[in-house]
């Protein structure tokens, strides 16, 4: 009798995520709209996230793991990745597959179990001003350990080109964000959209998203016009004491909206006058290619990771002089056509899972005659 039984899929296990879905962040996002294609096309996908951010069990066929919060060195991580290294102890994963730079902080227990490794390289956090000594500490001991991961991927060429001057480029692979598009509009959604005509910036409020230069330049922009379109900052409000430090810069022409669900963010891009990320320090910014994919006139700090998505130079302004940004916001208004970008250039979601899945399985190869369902891809994207 022939044998026609499948091979065992090897089990992908996620950590540093803290959850999904519609959880804020650009590793959040990630995770969002990759791992349940990862899932279709076979293999069995555990994600660990925090347990307040975790509603249910499953995800679009990913499992759902709940771990402990913890306020531990300005991050609500710590104790969260020490519980996650105890559940892949019991589970014995193929892969582990880590979301962000400080996720790999235990990279090494991992090997320990025999598990094949995959770090995520979505930002060099150790530059955020944030970060204390220890904090700054922790993010280095993880990138020195990424030379041991079986693949790295480097959301863009600057970060992978940071890794080869740490002497980490053998396993490091280049693959950039997605497009795609966002959740239909809903009644609620809609109704959150500001009447009034606004220049939108999207992420944490905090120093490394540059919001007090942004609004020094908006307001240079803003006093020279008639009637100026107001700035509507969306994103978290936890960094209690930056935001307070932008008390004096707010005007009643400032919104500081706090955070939306990314299933709310559809009409907020497709209706401001321009969006604007003035950051001084980014991965590659999920935002800037939901603001693309929704059709909004784009500007960019040019900081190399921004230089990355490969714009056109008007779309650039120098992020830390407020004239040059309040210049750049007076052209885009004045000519927003002239800013909106196609998202055709740009990976799409399915391309992003195909690329990861041959990382998959170039490092842990499935045994036998079973082919991996790829043709399921395009149906959940």
């Amino acid at each position: 009798m022939a044998n026609t039984s499948e091979p065992i899929a090897p089990h992908i296990f996620v950590v540093g995520a803290r959850g999904v879905p519609d959880v804020e962040g650009g590793a959040e996002k990630n995770a969002e709209m990759l791992f349940p294609l990862v899932a279709a096309a076979g293999y069995r996908v555990t994600l660990v996230g925090l347990a307040d951010n975790i509603k249910a069990p499953t995800f679009k066929g990913v499992e759902l793991l709940k771990a402990p919060r913890s306020r531990i060195m300005k991050t609500d991580k710590v104790l969260y990745y020490v519980t996650a290294v105890f559940m892949a102890a019991r589970r014995r994963p193929r892969i582990v597959h880590f979301q962000g730079l400080g996720s790999a902080i235990f990279l090494w227990a991992y090997k320990l179990m025999g598990a094949k490794t995959v770090v995520r390289y979505g930002s060099a956090d150790y530059l955020v001003g944030k970060w204390g000594a220890l904090g700054k500490l922790g993010f280095l001991l993880s990138e020195y350990q990424l030379r041991f991961a079986d693949a790295v991927i480097s959301v863009t060429p600057a970060l992978a080109e940071r890794l080869k001057r740490r002497g980490i480029e053998r396993n490091v692979h280049v693959i950039a964000k997605a497009v795609g598009a966002l959740p239909e509009a809903t009644a609620e959604s809609a109704a959150s959209v500001p009447r009034d005509p606004y220049v939108l910036t999207v992420g944490r409020v905090t120093a490394q998203k540059n919001v007090a230069n942004l609004m020094r330049g908006y307001e240079l922009f803003a006093s020279a016009q008639a009637e100026p379109p107001k700035l509507f900052v969306a994103g978290g409000l936890d960094e209690e004491e930056y935001v307070a430090g932008l008390a004096p810069l707010l005007t009643e022409r400032t919104v500081l909206a706090g955070k939306f669900a990314r299933s709310a963010m559809g009409p907020l891009y497709a209706n401001a006058a321009v969006y604007v990320n003035a950051s001084l320090h980014e991965g590659s910014s999920n935002a800037v290619l939901e603001a693309i994919s929704s059709g909004c006139p784009i500007l960019l700090s040019n900081i190399p990771e921004n230089r990355d998505f490969g714009l056109a130079p008007h779309h650039y302004f120098d992020p830390e002089s407020p004239k040059a940004i309040a210049d750049a916001i007076a052209r885009a208004v004045k000519d927003p056509e002239a800013y909106k970008v196609d998202p055709r250039q740009f990976l799409t979601w399915d391309m992003v899972a195909e690329r990861t899945l041959q990382i998959y399985r170039r490092i842990a190869p499935r045994q036998g005659h079973a082919v991996e369902r790829s043709e399921t891809l395009a149906t959940l994207s």
